[in-house]
């Protein structure tokens, strides 16, 4: 009887894999259902020369959080506002090359609406070509091997640099001098390549995964409105949403080492120390280029609401720009108002600590006043 039993079950089994995988071959011909909850971001690609970066000339959808936007590239692999080829040399009067994280990437919005692509937009009348060479997750290092291989090795020609540094610079740098290998691509084991496979040829398993995941959200959004209570002094019920969002996107650790200094011995100095040797070169192989540097800094949520971390930070690369020569750009002072919360909510995407909308503009209009009205 038990064996009996024990054959009944596999039996069974077998015959619901079967089932389950036909059923998914028909639902997936018709409807794919894991780009709608795993949305593809095979444009987001390792790289040889510097880490990672994106495919040329792909024009698709990217995620970020409850954001899905048009994501395009041109043949250097730079987000741009549509697919085209980036010649050696512009036929304009100037090339001006951004680079920076994901704030420069613009991440959650289309081109046209983050800064660069405002920027883009008014100087193009000005016969001054602007390029993205912004990358979430890239650092100093990655600034200038990239940078390195585009005039060193590519003969790439432009004419100025602005470079915005990014609060999580700083730990990305002491991250990638404990990991970064030049052709670093990720390895998947044989647990994941086993996932993967369920998720795409299994509606069953894919159900359970977005439960799962579901219930581990709801799980982490729970815990955060405790800590939120507990961070306003507030019970439970008198939380809003909007608490939450403003909890969350002034406790992202990566951006604490400014003013924690438990983070700041275990990688602020340390990455710091890092990104001043690799934009130093950064700043040489420019000045052999005879290119202009200009390098500019702003802060996240955190360091707006507390206001007073400036010598970690904003008056080191200050000294560090004058020390040599690099034109420097401080928008602290620009999110320095009053209202703490009514800033982060006009200008960041809610429990988040990149720029929505509005934030890209503003940033827009910061540059515009800064750098281009003195050019």
């Amino acid at each position: 009887m038990k064996y009996t039993n024990i054959f009944t079950f596999f039996r069974f089994l077998f015959i619901l894999i079967i089932l389950d995988f036909i059923i998914t071959f028909f639902i997936f011909s018709k409807l794919d259902l894991v780009d709608i909850f795993y949305p593809n971001k095979d444009h987001r690609v390792s790289n040889q020369f510097y880490h990672h970066s994106f495919k040329a000339n792909v024009d698709t959808y990217d995620v970020w959080g409850k954001y899905k936007y048009k994501f395009i590239t041109n043949s250097l692999g730079f987000k741009d506002k549509k697919n085209r080829d980036i010649y050696k040399k512009t036929k304009l009067n100037k090339r001006i090359l951004i680079n920076g994280d994901s704030f420069v990437e613009g991440i959650g919005f289309k081109y046209e609406d983050t800064f660069v692509g405002l920027l883009d937009k008014y100087l193009e009348k000005k016969e001054i070509e602007i390029l993205n060479a912004g990358v979430a997750s890239q650092s100093p290092i990655l600034y200038y091997k990239k940078i390195f291989h585009l005039l060193e090795e590519k003969k790439f020609k432009f004419d100025e640099l602005i470079l915005f540094l990014d609060i999580s610079d700083i730990p990305d740098e002491y991250y990638y001098s404990k990991n970064y290998t030049n052709n670093e691509i990720p390895k998947k084991h044989i647990r994941d390549k086993l996932q993967d496979f369920l998720i795409h040829n299994s509606t069953i398993y894919l159900f359970f995964d977005v439960l799962f995941s579901n219930l581990k959200s709801l799980k982490n959004y729970i815990i955060t409105k405790e800590n939120a209570a507990n961070f306003y002094n507030k019970s439970i019920s008198e939380i809003t949403p909007n608490d939450i969002d403003i909890y969350k996107s002034i406790h992202v650790k990566r951006g604490n080492w400014t003013h924690d200094i438990k983070l700041w011995e275990k990688y602020g100095l340390k990455g710091r120390e890092l990104s001043e040797k690799y934009l130093h070169k950064l700043n040489l192989l420019l000045k052999k280029h005879k290119i202009k540097f200009s390098l500019v800094i702003y802060p996240w949520p955190k360091q707006i609401y507390i206001q007073n971390q400036l010598e970690l930070h904003s008056i080191f690369w200050e000294k560090w720009s004058k020390e040599n020569e690099v034109n420097f750009i401080n928008l602290f002072k620009d999110f320095k108002i009053t209202n703490r919360d009514k800033v982060i909510n006009q200008y960041f995407i809610p429990g988040d600590v990149h720029w929505n909308k509005e934030g890209h503009n503003y940033i827009y209009e910061l540059i515009i006043k800064y750098y281009f009205n003195d050019n």
